[in-house]
């Protein structure tokens, strides 16, 4: 049974099954209305609450500036179908003119008017050249609507790392604050025991410096949590003083199916990076098929009338009409070598397309594997990490006891504090590194999509709001 990574409590979804495709027409009104109500609900929610990753998700949809290009790059290559189209319909050219003449003779002066007009009609017949282009524009929309869905993707991707980020720095900040506190607590309890002369003024001076280093950690955890906060104005366009937490009861689980064949199989077939280079090879081929048409002979059938009147060159003027239908064969003989040129460079593009669409291949397989074993690292990684927290408590615990009996030193006792709520810290950044690998594996397979960005915000909705953090002057 194949399942989703994220999964919603009320039902399961195949993270390997599911491409992530879309309708770009009805994307965009949907977005679009999608980011006006955000705006709008945030611009008046964000006094009193904080923002979650949906929210910024969809705003991101509508502001950011790397998609808006993308979409408006996959719109103009969309152009190119129907301007392919259009070489293949009836042409129609409506043209006329008219003079105003006069003419001066011995006898008398002669004013007089010449109009005509004319319209003519052609339509190919046989234009192998731009029938390939048709087929070929095909390609090109493919591999265009290809790359935009990969920037969707890649979209999701960014706000979710860039919404991870500030928790990350959030939870080292936190760290860096408890252990700067504790640390102070013993740098107190010492200076009291010398006081009365239980310890040596080394334990002083050691619980000094490592009050000092954590004061430093401190001031530059605060740097980044506020730093942090910056890349959601560079997705949305708005900027952002606080945001809501991850819960603690996250589910941290192996990718199923537990079989790494069974991934990079789903990676070739649905990666839209892989799609869009395919795409790209069979663009190319049609272009040699273009260039070798330049040996080809054309057939055009043309319709044409014109009508033109005089008023001058006889004594009633002159009036004359012409009517005209006409196959036109044309058969190139000699172009200078132009046809020959193009094909040549058209095979070298192909080759070019090929060697691209390996090295993509090759590379969707090693960040697949290389995901898939990393993923499966941090499930580890993240149980491992949460007994450390114990583990590292219970040191502590016991380094305290021996301080206060003589058997450890202060910096036994300082040490076993860092240790502590070092791995705290790594707890909770091995969460967000299980989450991070885990859109990036669903992103090579082709699956990612806005539900996985909606999923996560179950654990991140109504949760402890962390605002900016407004770095002090020491």
């Amino acid at each position: 049974m194949i399942q989703a990574v994220f999964k919603r409590p009320a039902h399961k979804q195949s993270a390997l099954n599911r491409p992530f495709f879309f309708d770009a027409a009805h994307w965009v009104q949907k977005k679009a209305l999608l980011g006006l109500i955000s705006t709008v609900a945030i611009f008046f929610a964000l006094p009193s609450s904080a923002a979650n990753l949906a929210e910024i998700y969809d705003l991101s949809v509508n502001n950011d500036p790397q998609l808006a290009a993308a979409k408006a790059g996959y719109l103009a290559q969309r152009e190119i179908k129907s301007q392919a189209k259009a070489g293949l319909l009836p042409r129609v050219v409506v043209g006329g003119a008219a003079s105003d003449n006069k003419r001066r003779t011995k006898l008398n002066d002669q004013a007089y008017n010449d109009n005509s007009w004319q319209v003519v009609i052609n339509q190919p017949v046989f234009r192998l050249d731009r029938w390939f282009l048709l087929q070929q524009s095909k390609n090109i929309e493919a591999q265009a609507k290809a790359q935009f869905t990969a920037e969707q993707q890649q979209l999701i991707y960014r706000v979710a790392e860039s919404y991870l980020n500030i928790l990350e720095a959030q939870d080292r900040y936190g760290a860096s604050i408890a252990e700067r506190d504790a640390v102070q607590r013993q740098l107190e309890q010492v200076q009291q025991r010398f006081d009365v002369g239980l310890v040596a003024i080394t334990d002083v001076l050691e619980s000094t410096a490592a009050f000092d280093t954590s004061t430093v950690s401190v001031i530059e955890a605060e740097g980044a949590q506020t730093i942090s906060f910056e890349s959601l104005l560079r997705l949305t366009g708005q900027s952002f003083s606080q945001i809501e937490s991850l819960s603690a009861d996250f589910p941290v689980e192996y990718p199923e199916p537990r079989d790494e064949e069974a991934w990079v199989n789903a990676a070739l077939q649905q990666n839209f990076s892989l799609i869009a280079a395919r795409e790209a090879v069979n663009s190319a081929r049609k272009q040699i098929l273009i260039a070798r048409s330049g040996h080809m002979p054309t057939v055009d059938a043309q319709a044409y009338y014109a009508e033109s009147r005089s008023g001058g060159g006889g004594f009633f003027g002159s009036a004359t009409d012409i009517r005209a239908m006409e196959l036109q064969l044309n058969v190139p003989i000699y172009s200078g070598g132009l046809a020959k040129s193009q094909t040549r460079q058209a095979g070298y593009q192909l080759e070019q397309a090929q060697r691209n669409f390996d090295l993509t291949q090759r590379t969707v397989v090693e960040n697949t594997r290389s995901l898939y074993s990393a993923l499966n690292t941090d499930v580890a990684r993240v149980k491992a990490r949460q007994k450390g927290i114990d583990s590292s408590q219970s040191a502590l615990d016991a380094t305290q006891t021996g301080y206060e009996v003589g058997t450890r030193n202060i910096v036994d006792v300082l040490l076993a504090q860092q240790r502590l709520y070092l791995a705290q810290f790594q707890y909770a950044s091995a969460r967000y590194q299980y989450i991070k690998d885990t859109l990036r594996l669903k992103e090579i397979v082709g699956t990612l999509s806005p539900e996985d960005i909606y999923a996560l915000n179950k654990y991140i909705e109504g949760e402890q709001g962390i605002g900016k953090l407004q770095p002090t002057t020491r």
